[in-house]
């Protein structure tokens, strides 16, 4: 398995300064980009270092694809399946999915009115949805928030005598990964909404 903070020359830990991984991707994708130095023969090479070099910005970037990352190199992959759900996820289940089934179902209604009466009575109801969407959008957005602000305080004790297990590490990745698909899923849904 590539090292992808090797690969960018950053620090392994749990967070890391974005503006400073876009800056060494740059200086990076500079030198190993296919059109910077044409060679006969090492195009397939540089390709794939320069793709590479790419995937290892996306993962480092991302908050959750980059502590999945450190994990695995440590030596803990997570695995969501020996993980207990947080409770702050398990408290967050019935209001994310009572918001994206209502909004699933009031868009297939929008879809299949046929007169404009129908779709002027839906429209009180997809309004209400929309702000229940943007309700629970808010409390899923102060979960990552808190997500993030707990990573942060971890990263502080990396270097320290009193490094974070990696099963605290797990558990927020198993929190972040819920998190993050809620938020494009509910994000989905709003778009959805807002275009009946």
């Amino acid at each position: 398995m590539t090292d992808y903070f090797a690969l960018l020359n950053q620090p392994r830990r749990p967070w890391l300064d974005t503006e400073e991984v876009k800056h060494a991707f740059h200086a990076r994708a500079l030198q190993a980009h296919p059109d910077a130095k044409p060679q006969q023969g090492a195009e397939s090479s540089s390709d794939a270092l320069f793709a590479e070099l790419n995937e290892a910005y996306q993962v480092l970037q991302d908050p959750k694809r980059r502590l999945q990352h450190l994990l695995t190199l440590e030596g803990h992959p997570p695995d969501r399946a020996s993980g207990a759900t947080p409770t702050t996820i398990e408290a967050l289940f019935p209001l994310v999915a009572a918001a994206t089934n209502r909004a699933t179902a009031l868009v297939k209604q929008s879809a299949a009115a046929t007169n404009a009466l129908t779709r002027s009575l839906l429209k009180s109801e997809l309004q209400n949805a929309s702000k229940d969407v943007a309700t629970v959008q808010g409390k899923v957005r102060e979960l990552y928030d808190t997500s993030i602000a707990c990573l942060q305080r971890l990263d502080q004790s990396w270097d320290n005598d009193s490094r974070p297990e990696p099963n605290q590490l797990k558990q927020l990745y198993l929190e972040l990964s819920y998190v993050t698909r809620w938020l494009q899923e509910l994000e989905e849904k709003r778009l959805q909404l807002s275009t009946c």
